[in-house]
């Protein structure tokens, strides 16, 4: 398979739809969640276990005007956006936190706040990524039921994905004995 770059394509979430889905206050400033952190948070959490061929599949036809496949559709608005919102809030969490400005890393606090503690912070990540986990592994369900594998074609369950380096799998297997 040729690899083919989507990374300019549109996000396949909007920041509105992850404030909606993820976040408790609803009032909160989109700009935070960039398109980068949304692309960043794709490419992390969704790509391999999608598998890349089909993750092609569905940045194309959402970049397409949002034109996706009725398969494709019913898989994003049951699970993959609900997933990939939780995913969008784990790596906008350090960013949401810190600030990088040319006088250095600030931490955001106003007036009526309190900083959490690194162990609390850490504790939430763990459990925003437990979330996300949950709704990925409920996608991934969804996507090798007997009853629903067909209307996925291009999805692989990636026990021999070649686009990782030194998985093992023959395509990736180089060398033999070296003697010295």
């Amino acid at each position: 398979m040729a690899y083919n770059n989507i990374n300019n394509l549109d996000p396949l979430i909007l920041a509105t739809e992850v404030i909606s889905i993820s976040m408790v206050s609803q009032v909160f400033d989109t700009a935070l969640l960039t398109s980068s952190i949304i692309k960043i948070a794709e490419i992390s959490h969704l790509e391999k276990p999608l598998s890349r061929e089909f993750y092609e599949e569905l940045v194309t036809q959402h970049d397409s005007g949002g034109v996706l496949t009725v398969a494709n559709q019913l898989l994003m608005d049951d699970y993959l956006t609900r997933c990939l919102a939780w995913f969008v809030k784990l790596e906008a969490m350090n960013e949401i936190q810190n600030n990088v400005t040319s006088s250095g890393v600030m931490t955001n606090i106003d007036d009526y706040s309190v900083k959490v503690t690194p162990a609390e912070f850490n504790m939430m990540k763990i459990d925003v990524e437990r979330k996300a986990g949950l709704f990925l592994q409920d996608m991934l369900d969804f996507l090798t039921d007997a009853t629903n594998i067909n209307n996925y074609p291009t999805f692989r369950d990636n026990t021999h994905d070649t686009d990782i380096i030194n998985d093992g799998s023959a395509a990736n297997k180089k060398g033999g004995i070296i003697f010295y």
